[in-house]
């Protein structure tokens, strides 16, 4: 279900103020005897043919405490200063870090953030049929999700600047990672130990983000072909994600008469589970098999994981820095990819042929 946790911008006028009422906008038109429509023309900078008029707004103002809020100085000059992310959910590592990245990079602004969490594909659509209604927000951010052919109408007839963040789209800027090619780097690592059956385990495609299984099987495949390698569909395991879909992946493939000596795993959680599994099947970690992670999540680094970096939070800073230029005016829609790093750590090695080999040769 969705749902919109709205962050108020400092100095926006509530209903009250501790034991004291806050006064409004209608109580300063009130005072000075002009409608609300004069002050907030006043707040604007209008009004410059009427003197009188604005001494008395401004006094009123000044007689009454009025300060007026970041929203209402936008609205008058026709912007919220409010952004909307659509994101999926927030307890995930990645989406929290991308909502970091976001904060950041508006750390120095007067932007206010609308956050919309979606579950479900009907929580999606949802979102985005809300989004930009009523004026409220300048511009929307749509985190690791596919836009759908409503959204792209939606956008196009309400001039809502958006952009994609860990996703991408030609017809809409984006800020996104190369998950085809991060993979093909893994495999080539690991044809570079000597490993010459490889596995991969993915989760399976949905709503949030559908393309990145399919990316990384698109990079698996394509590396294996530079190899001259077949791909083997027993060596393809798509899963549930969390260590357990890591721990059914592993069952399954040790259960295999040729099990794969080195497994690249699409997310570091799943990797979890698989590590665990295999080390109570009595397999060592990389003699017996190597295994390759994605994400780079903070786990990874204190278990040795070896692992795909995905910059998550930079995806997060760029996706507002897109986003802010969308709006000051920017008619070049970027398409930004941003590298990946693969962090060698202790889950990979030599596969056993080659060690072998090196053991024989004096080698280290």
């Amino acid at each position: 279900m969705a749902r919109a946790a709205e962050s108020q911008p400092p100095g926006a006028a509530g209903p009250v103020a501790g034991d004291r009422a806050v006064t409004t906008i209608r109580d300063v038109a009130r005072a000075a005897g002009v409608g609300v429509g004069t002050v907030s023309r006043v707040l604007s900078g209008g009004a410059r043919g009427a003197p009188a008029t604005r001494a008395r707004v401004e006094a009123a103002m000044a007689q009454l405490g009025y300060r007026p809020s970041a929203t209402a100085r936008a609205l008058s000059q026709g912007r919220t200063h409010t952004l909307e992310v659509v994101v999926p959910l927030v307890t995930h590592h990645v989406y929290v870090e991308v909502l970091r990245g976001i904060e950041t990079a508006l750390a120095d602004t007067d932007y206010a953030v609308v956050i919309r969490t979606v579950e479900r594909a009907a929580a999606r659509d949802r979102a985005f049929a809300a989004l930009g209604q009523g004026g409220r927000a300048d511009g929307v951010l749509v985190v690791s999700l596919a836009p759908t052919p409503e959204l792209l109408e939606r956008i196009a007839a309400a001039r809502l600047p958006t952009v994609l963040v860990d996703a991408a789209h030609p017809d809409l800027p984006s800020v996104s990672v190369d998950h085809a090619a991060a993979t093909a780097e893994a495999i080539r690592f690991l044809r570079d130990l000597g490993h010459d059956r490889i596995a991969l385990v993915d989760e399976p495609g949905d709503h949030f983000a559908p393309a990145f299984a399919a990316e990384r099987r698109r990079g698996f495949r394509m590396a294996l072909g530079e190899a001259n390698l077949a791909p083997r569909a027993d060596y393809e395991i798509v899963t549930a994600g969390g260590p357990e879909g890591g721990v059914e992946a592993a069952a399954a493939l040790l259960a295999l008469p040729d099990p794969p000596t080195a497994v690249v795993v699409g997310s570091d959680t799943q990797a979890v589970g698989l590590l665990q599994e295999a080390r109570r099947r009595g397999r060592h970690v990389p003699r017996d098999l190597s295994v390759v992670g994605y994400g780079d999540i903070e786990m990874s680094r204190h278990i040795g994981l070896t692992t795909v970096r995905v910059p998550v939070r930079e995806l997060g800073r760029r996706g507002v820095e897109v986003l802010l230029a969308e709006l000051a005016g920017s008619t070049e829609p970027a398409q930004i990819r941003l590298p990946t790093e693969l962090m060698v750590r202790k889950t990979a090695g030599p596969s056993r042929g080659v060690e072998a080999s090196r053991r024989r040769d004096g080698g280290a």
